[in-house]
């Protein structure tokens, strides 16, 4: 009995190794890519300046994540082009007792991107569109309130634009 549960539980165990053979964590970009090269995104949104946020939080999550290392235009393997195109507030909670006055909003950032070889312009990964999004308490102003919500709102956004360049499947 003890010998044919010991061969069940071999045999078992094999099945799920076999499952695994192909799995690898990290990168799923091809060898040939180590490099990356960033321009400041371009902003075809109504709101002004957050291409700079956005470009500066895609950069620190290229870093953070380690799969590719940053590089100038000139040496690096790929070059990623982020456009923003769209930005937009939502209400998402209500001061009680009064249903058209907000008292919390979303701030939602939309990007298409392309990773591409420098070398010949071929597409690696690529997406038309991307939304990065940031819970937010309206306090005093709007501008103010905004202004708060931007950087991890950009974050997220940068955070689901690194995953999805390095979780690349071909």
């Amino acid at each position: 009995m003890n010998r044919s549960l010991a061969s069940f539980a071999a045999a078992g165990l094999l099945l799920l190794a076999a499952g695994c053979a192909n799995y690898r964590l990290g990168s799923m970009l091809p060898a040939d890519i180590r490099t990356v090269y960033m321009s400041t995104c371009e902003n075809k949104t109504s709101e002004p300046l957050i291409e700079q946020e956005v470009t500066a939080s895609i950069l620190s999550q290229i870093q953070m994540d380690g799969s590719l290392r940053v590089s100038s235009a000139e040496t690096a393997d790929t070059l990623l082009e982020v456009t923003l195109t769209h930005f937009w507030l939502d209400p998402v909670a209500y001061v009680q007792g009064e249903s058209s006055t907000a008292n919390q909003y979303r701030m939602s950032i939309r990007a298409s991107f392309v990773l591409y070889r420098r070398a010949d312009r071929s597409v690696v990964v690529e997406s038309p569109g991307v939304t990065g999004w940031y819970d937010f308490d309206f306090a005093g102003d709007m501008t103010s309130s905004k202004a708060v919500a931007l950087r991890p709102a950009a974050d997220d956004l940068g955070r689901r634009i690194v995953n999805l360049m390095v979780q690349y499947w071909p």
